[in-house]
């Protein structure tokens, strides 16, 4: 997988925001996958600062958990904060694991798909690191607008600046192309599902410090504006996410869509 983009790289302002959000997913994303049994062994590609990793640490009795990434920030984050003896976190790529063929019991990743350069190379070697039998899965967020957070931040920047452009659509996430991306791979028993999670904030104020500081497209953007325009897309959002209603705590939701197969024996 290719060093990801320089607005992805930064473990700090990553785990403010969409880190957080991948520890809110991840627990769902496990149910989902299902049948993480005690001893088996789970790699974890596009790990970044351990979200998803961790999780599978603390809720399944996995004997052997590695997380890998292409991000150094990523990974000195991960490894600094792993207090698991059975997990380690390694540098690669997704499209040349560094793995023997079925090492694996379980391959798993959480909403990385979109950023490897060959997404179809990057899932076959999933494929050939994990075992006949084992579940190759991954999630990514809802590209249909059901991410209400990023939604209702478009829509007051667009309407405020006529310049604003909305980033582009992940190609991956909808359930027909996670789908047709694992059934076209070989997978048998392919499944999706749609995971929703709660984004909670204590006040507006909360949203706005975590939304202009968390790596993502809106940070640059902000970044772009004067602070005549910056005010105004911050008054417009306060009015569309608040209304009429006293500031205080604001939920938020998103839904990601997660897809999962088996591979096959024989």
């Amino acid at each position: 997988m290719a060093q990801l983009p320089n607005l992805h790289t930064d473990a700090g302002k990553y785990q403010i925001g969409m880190g957080g959000w991948s520890k809110t997913l991840a627990p769902l994303f496990i149910e989902f996958i299902g049948g993480i049994r005690e001893g088996d062994r789970v790699l974890d590609v596009g790990c970044g600062t351990g979200s998803l990793t961790f999780t599978i640490a603390d809720t399944t009795r996995a004997s052997k958990i590695v997380g890998i990434d292409p991000s150094i920030g990523y990974l000195e984050y991960a490894r600094a904060n792993n207090t698991h003896p059975h997990v380690t976190f390694e540098m690669g790529d997704a499209q040349k694991l560094p793995h023997d063929d079925g090492s694996f019991d379980c391959c798993v990743s959480s909403l990385m798909i979109q950023f490897v350069p060959d997404a179809h190379r990057a899932v076959k070697e999933m494929k050939r690191v994990t075992k006949a039998g084992g579940k190759v899965a991954t999630c990514m967020w809802d590209n249909s607008g059901s991410m209400e957070l990023s939604q209702r931040f478009w829509d007051a920047a667009v309407a405020v600046d006529s310049e604003a452009k909305r980033p582009d659509k992940s190609f991956y996430g909808s359930p027909n192309t996670l789908s047709d991306l694992w059934t076209v791979t070989g997978f048998k028993g392919v499944e999706t599902k749609a995971l929703v999670i709660p984004m909670k904030f204590a006040s507006f104020d909360d949203f706005w410090r975590i939304h202009s500081n968390t790596q993502g497209p809106p940070k640059p953007y902000i970044s772009s504006l004067s602070p005549e325009r910056e005010q105004a897309l911050k008054e417009r959002l306060r009015t569309d996410i608040l209304g009429n209603h006293p500031d205080g705590s604001i939920t938020l939701h998103a839904k990601a869509w997660a897809v999962r197969g088996v591979v096959p024996t024989g």
